[in-house]
């Protein structure tokens, strides 16, 4: 009892704020910067009993009841505009509209500039894309009351979503004065400092939402401003924050969204999301310690955390949060070989989720990748086995999306190389062959067809498999890549860069492709050759900038192109992201040469020749034939 009263009181205190909104309760006024100015008008005690009931209703999700209190209410109050406009909210949420639209046309009867009303209006008009008729009663909105900014947000999305960006923009800075105008006023005052914070807000979101249209749309410079217009908005609005780093770290300025990033996790100190975010511009940048801190921060975090018990128990959304960072950060760790510091991060994922398939398949990808083939194959086995018991149900929780069937398909395909790679070369040979022969359009089958055949010392047999498959399925495209490396590890290299080039004419944005290219030409060494493969690479590392392979052909091209300082940094992060690789630290030492530092490009050779001799005769592989 106590509690209904105290929730009683207060909603009586809302109540009576919103008087002011009531119809003859406010005149929007040019002259009161703080917004309205109010005008007495008697409301019966009656119809507030009834409002009062109705926003308890509305506040336990009772709708039925909520509109029903509101009906009496008005049968006291025939003419508050305020209620029509309440009563019209709550039919909008039962997805009742016609009689919606009633109860705001009699609203606006009777307060033709009652702001609220339109807001509805203009909301209903929009879900019946009716742009022009919203377009009105969103601005009537905003003329009406100048200081409430949820008009300005709903008109300037309704701009952006019919392509009038420069519309939008001067409808948020519209709403930026007001924002400046309410902070000028807040001072000591504090309803006027809520005000101004929720103006703030707003229009840290309406430049957002213009920011990120421009962002889609190609023009880089309009959408630093808005960003920059929401950061001076709300500087410390995470919504800003991290659309704004999002922003920088897809246009590669990765310094400054990792700025952005610890501003956000400063609000946000164990946040799994903001972590993982750190860890990936880390990773970009080459550095792969600062990874793996931010994944010994989320195994801490994970540690606080029990296991989950099969249902959606108390922190579950918690445990999911915290497992999908690890899972995000182990992605690309593996992709360094960093393979001990993604399995930790990886089994302390699958402590909370025991024998979850997609972590478990990446774990296993670990194990391999330590040097445990056999481990990893029976790994890959049982995470096949646990899929197909669950027939059609997909892994709950869904961390990556991956459907059932294609995670069945990887687990068997890494299943049989990492047959291969534990010795077993002739069983990985057919159960590769099997498996391309099922599924003759999938890229990675024929990829992983081509490294069994090719640590057999059968890459010409994997050639002629995968030439026959394209002449049988030439609309068929993903099969070109993996042929186009089968060529050049036969030898045929002129043949591999004609494939690879069809490759790019079916998928221009495929980075492998525009990787082997580029990394050819730059072999060539011809100046037409080396403009050519600049702008390949450059592709290639914008679509794939945690990749140490990628980055280390623009750094090899960078070199051959004389711009030395250039190429050392992208060969020092290519070398931060793939440690002890002797072709990155040869290219490394070139550049160190040519910067004129003799003792490290010193250092940089023996350490590549340390790594060379224990395989004289045996070589690696060029750089672009990596995936």
């Amino acid at each position: 009892m106590i509690r209904r009263r105290a929730a009683v009181l207060l909603l009586l205190v809302l109540a009576c704020a919103h008087r002011a909104t009531a119809p003859g309760g406010t005149v929007a006024s040019e002259g009161d910067p703080r917004g309205a100015r109010e005008v007495p008008r008697y409301i019966s005690a009656r119809a507030y009993h009834h409002y009062l009931d109705a926003l308890l209703a509305k506040n336990a999700d009772d709708l039925v009841t909520a509109a029903e209190e509101l009906r009496e209410a008005l049968l006291y109050d025939p003419e508050s505009a305020y209620l029509h406009a309440v009563l019209a909210d709550v039919l909008i949420k039962q997805a009742r509209l016609a009689d919606a639209d009633a109860e705001l046309a009699s609203a606006l009867s009777l307060d033709p500039h009652h702001g609220p009303a339109h807001l509805l209006a203009g909301r209903i008009a929009v879900s019946r894309n009716q742009p022009m008729q919203a377009r009105d009663h969103f601005q009537a909105a905003i003329e009406s009351q100048p200081d409430d900014p949820d008009a300005y947000r709903e008109l300037a999305r309704l701009l952006l979503s019919t392509g009038d960006a420069p519309g939008a923009q001067v409808i948020a800075d519209k709403l930026g004065e007001r924002v400046q105008r309410a902070q000028d006023l807040a001072d000591d005052d504090g309803d006027a400092l809520v005000a101004a914070e929720r103006l703030r807000e707003q229009a840290a979101g309406v430049f957002v939402e213009i920011g990120r249209w421009w962002a889609q749309h190609g023009d880089e410079h309009a959408a630093e401003r808005a960003f920059a217009q929401a950061r001076g908005a709300s500087p410390a609005d995470p919504e800003a924050l991290i659309a704004e780093a999002t922003f920088l770290e897809a246009r590669r300025k990765y310094a400054d969204a990792r700025e952005r990033y610890l501003r956000l996790l400063a609000q946000r100190p164990e946040s799994p999301e903001v972590l993982a975010a750190l860890a990936r511009v880390a990773l970009a940048e080459g550095d792969v310690e600062a990874v793996t801190a931010h994944a010994r921060k989320l195994l801490a975090l994970a540690a606080n955390l029990e296991p989950s018990d099969g249902v959606s128990g108390e922190r579950e959304e918690d445990r999911r949060d915290v497992c999908l960072a690890l899972l995000r950060v182990a992605v690309p760790l593996l992709g360094a070989h960093r393979s001990a510091d993604a399995q930790r991060a990886l089994e302390g994922a699958l402590r909370l989720y025991p024998d979850h398939p997609e972590l478990s398949f990446y774990r296993a990808l670990a194990l391999v990748q330590r040097g445990r083939p056999r481990e990893g194959a029976l790994a890959f086995e049982a995470v096949e086995r646990s899929l197909r018991a669950r027939g059609e149900e997909p892994p709950s929780p869904a961390f990556l999306g991956i459907e059932p069937d294609a995670l069945v398909l990887d687990a068997q395909v890494q299943g049989a190389l990492a047959r291969g790679r534990a010795g077993e070369a002739p069983e990985s040979m057919r159960r590769l062959r099997v498996f391309f022969a099922e599924h003759p359009a999938e890229e990675g089958v024929a990829l992983a067809l081509l490294e069994a055949f090719d640590r057999a010392g059968k890459a010409a047999e994997a050639e002629q498999i995968l030439a026959a498959s394209v002449r049988a399925h030439p609309e068929t495209g993903a099969v070109l890549y993996a042929l186009g490396n089968a060529q050049d590890r036969a030898g045929m290299r002129q043949k591999a860069l004609s494939t690879m080039r069809k490759v790019l004419a079916v998928q221009p944005q495929h980075a492998g492709a525009l990787n082997y290219i580029g990394y050819t030409l730059t072999e060539r060494g011809k100046p037409a050759d080396l403009r050519e493969a600049e702008d390949l690479l450059a592709r290639a590392v914008e679509l794939r900038p945690d990749d140490g392979a990628i980055a280390d052909s623009y750094g090899f091209c960078l070199l051959k192109l004389g711009r030395a300082s250039e190429a050392l940094a992208e060969l020092r992060r290519a070398d931060r992201l793939t440690p002890r690789d002797p072709v990155i630290l040869s290219h490394l030492g070139d550049a160190l040469l040519a910067a004129g530092k003799k003792e490290e490009a010193l250092s940089a050779f023996r350490r590549a020749l340390a790594l060379l001799l224990p395989d004289r005769g045996c070589g690696r592989r060029p750089r672009r034939r990596r995936r």
